[in-house]
């Protein structure tokens, strides 16, 4: 299912594409899954001979420092994202929904925005970023993080 034949409108009790078309769902890798259990067992000796009685395997949606983006996109006016919470949407989705309410709308926000931005991450930096920020008197410099050294 795809392209021009998936449906674009359902009903809330019908199966969505979303459940039919599952492309990101692969399957567990043997032999990752087997050197994740021989390191477990190796730092927690009572899992040695554990048997596994499921398997997952899927993408994760995190950022390399594992704290989401969350804020406007410097060279798309207009563009904000709010991503990589790898499931702590959960819990940190009502804080980060009333921070993004709060740069879209242009209120004051609670908490600091720069410590969320894309940017921080220097292969993300564009240069005109630099400029915008310090326009809008945040800080220009993208923090230094362990994936960009």
């Amino acid at each position: 299912m795809g392209g021009q034949n998936m449906p674009r409108h359902w009903q809330a009790d019908e199966i969505t594409p979303f459940e039919i078309n599952r492309i990101l769902d692969p399957k567990p890798s043997k032999g990752i899954v087997a050197a994740g259990l021989e390191h477990l067992a190796q730092a927690f000796p009572a899992f040695k001979g554990v048997k596994l009685t499921h398997e997952w395997a899927g993408l994760m949606d995190v950022t390399p420092d594992a704290v989401p983006i969350i804020g406007a996109v410097p060279l798309v006016e207009g563009l904000f994202l709010s991503t990589g919470y790898s499931g702590h949407g959960f819990g940190l989705g009502p804080g980060a929904g009333a921070l993004m309410a709060d740069l879209i709308t242009g209120a004051k926000p609670l908490v600091d925005p720069s410590l969320f931005r894309a940017e921080r991450f220097r292969r993300l930096a564009p240069d005109t970023a630099g400029r915008r920020q310090a326009a809008q008197g945040m800080s220009t410099g993208p923090a230094e993080c362990r994936c960009c050294r």
